[in-house]
């Protein structure tokens, strides 16, 4: 018997948050390049260790992996680059990896490597691990090491994700995808820290008004910076290039209208008109009233005939 099957705003987005989590191929396409990239370093250098840390390590990272950036910090030993300038280091690593992977470049003032690997590309970064187990990076400023704290964030991502039910890491995947699908104008590290941020004095009932809440936020967040919670140095800029600062701000202003629209709406039991404006914010990637009846059957366990007529009665 077919039970429940009215479709919902919330059947969608639930099942966009599950569409954007990585699959079991990509993770195992990210750690099989991170081992190529080993191999490659351990032709010219001695004793050193990698980590992916950033989206990685949080399941932020957004499904499919096309032109995502990944962070790798490429680890030696203190004793071997403590007292070594960075850009020293950091030239010998890109020359080293350079050799085998020529598309590779360097990122302006930042001792940056940025390596295009299959379809997504890796953030290179050279550091060591202090015997009081802090991680030391380049700085920004100086060519001198500084204290990262990597875990920091990632310690408060942690707590706010439990208490928001485990619904932070989902909006943070769709507010990616929006952003990906809409010419990836917004660094996706800050957008990790400002929804963070505009959300932790904000409980999480549904999806549709937590992303109006978002974009209504944004419109006058986006044009600062952020500090990075692992080092203050640290400035995270909100749009990868300032000359979008005009149409980012539009195409905020566009998405918090189009989602108030739609939730009006929802509101008013007009889900399938709902439906269509929230495919307007999220152009291809939004399910489909079909999408969302496979899923449902399947989360339910309805098959044979009865999934079948759930699915054509949505079709």
């Amino acid at each position: 018997m077919i039970q429940n099957s009215k479709l919902s705003i919330n059947d969608g987005f639930a099942l966009l948050a599950k569409n954007t989590d990585l699959s079991l191929g990509e993770y195992t396409s990210i750690t099989q390049c991170q081992t190529e990239i080993e191999q490659c370093l351990r032709q010219s250098h001695g004793t050193f260790s990698t980590v992916l840390n950033g989206a990685f390590s949080r399941k932020t990272l957004v499904s499919p992996l096309s032109d995502s950036v990944i962070d790798l910090l490429i680890l030696f030993r203190d004793g071997n680059v403590k007292h070594s300038y960075p850009s020293r280091i950091f030239t010998e690593l890109k020359d080293s990896l350079i050799k085998q992977y020529p598309d590779a470049y360097t990122v302006d003032g930042k001792n940056t490597l940025m390596l295009p690997i299959k379809n997504f590309q890796f953030r290179i970064q050279p550091g060591y691990l202090s015997p009081n187990n802090s991680y030391m990076l380049p700085s920004n400023l100086f060519n001198e090491w500084v204290d990262y704290d990597i875990h920091s964030y990632d310690d408060i991502f942690s707590r706010e994700n439990v208490r928001h039910k485990g619904r932070l890491i989902e909006i943070i995947r769709i507010i990616k995808t929006w952003n990906r699908i809409s010419g990836q104008h917004f660094d996706g590290y800050y957008l990790e820290l400002l929804v963070t941020s505009v959300l932790r004095d904000y409980e999480i009932k549904s999806y549709s008004e937590t992303l109006r809440h978002i974009f209504y936020a944004a419109l006058s967040e986006v044009v600062f910076q952020k500090e990075d919670p692992a080092n203050n140095e640290f400035q995270i800029e909100g749009l990868n290039d300032i000359n979008d600062l005009i149409s980012s701000m539009l195409l905020l202003k566009k998405s918090y209208n189009l989602a108030t629209e739609a939730i009006r709406l929802e509101e008013q039991e007009q889900t399938m008109q709902a439906l269509e404006i929230w495919n307007k914010v999220f152009p291809q990637a939004f399910p489909t009233p079909l999408d969302m009846a496979v899923g449902k059957a399947r989360d339910a366990g309805i098959r044979g005939t009865d999934a079948l007529r759930m699915m054509m009665a949505h079709k």
